[in-house]
């Protein structure tokens, strides 16, 4: 899919943005893809562009102290994948193409630069930096101790669903390829307990898995099972 400065108002990033001001960006940045499972950047690495991610799904994770993938975020089109710029570019997170993206890349010099120009983009970065606060916060709290996998499970997926659903005949199909690996990293439970939790839930008519993607038949019901039990 190729985008182009008329055609991605749509995406988050940019919804709040001047026409001139997009338009400047391309002008000055590069459009770079990416095919699923390349790495975009590692944790160390010292990072020398802004990363605006236009299409497909990222993953953003980090190592844990016994070397184990934790995954922080999974974000689609319209956000910026690197919060570094400003005091130390080098970066902490690894960020890796869940699907093949398609890539703005801008020089960090240049974006902070334009940042002081222009404050609208000023502003996108900001609201950026309050979309990743708030879902950290939620994740927070949906990765307590005490809350029991089924819930955490249940949580993660309503929240993909919402993200990156899109509707098919049994209900809510996650459009990004997820193993149960993958999910097992994002809710950091070993896979085998996974396994068990999501036969449990498919039990309860609340989870399909077919062909390394997860379809929410009851969404609402999803929610209120992990909201309430």
């Amino acid at each position: 899919m190729e985008l182009h400065p008329q055609n991605v108002r749509k995406l988050p990033f940019f919804r709040d943005l001047p026409d001139s001001l997009t338009e400047k960006l391309f002008q000055n940045g590069r459009l770079v893809r990416y095919r699923k499972g390349a790495t975009v950047f590692s944790s160390g690495e010292l990072l020398s562009c802004a990363y605006l991610l236009l299409d497909g799904e990222a993953m953003i994770y980090n190592l844990t102290r016994r070397g184990n993938r934790k995954i922080i975020f999974i974000l689609g089109g319209g956000h910026l994948l690197n919060h570094n710029l400003a005091a130390s570019r080098r970066t902490a997170i690894f960020c890796e193409a869940s699907s093949p993206l398609l890539m703005l890349t801008l020089p960090v010099s240049f974006f902070l630069q334009t940042m002081d120009e222009e404050p609208p983009l000023a502003r996108a970065v900001l609201a950026e930096y309050e979309r990743y606060i708030w879902r950290l916060d939620h994740q927070l709290k949906n990765t307590a101790g005490s809350m029991r996998v089924e819930r955490k499970i249940a949580a993660k997926l309503w929240k993909l669903g919402r993200d990156f659903g899109v509707s098919c005949p049994e209900g809510i199909l996650i459009r990004p390829e997820l193993t149960l690996t993958v999910l097992a990293d994002m809710v950091g439970a070993p896979r085998e307990t996974i396994s068990r939790a999501c036969k449990q839930l498919s039990a309860r008519q609340l989870l399909l898995y077919r062909n390394r993607h997860f379809i929410l038949p009851d969404p609402e019901g999803l929610a209120a099972f992990y909201k309430t039990v």
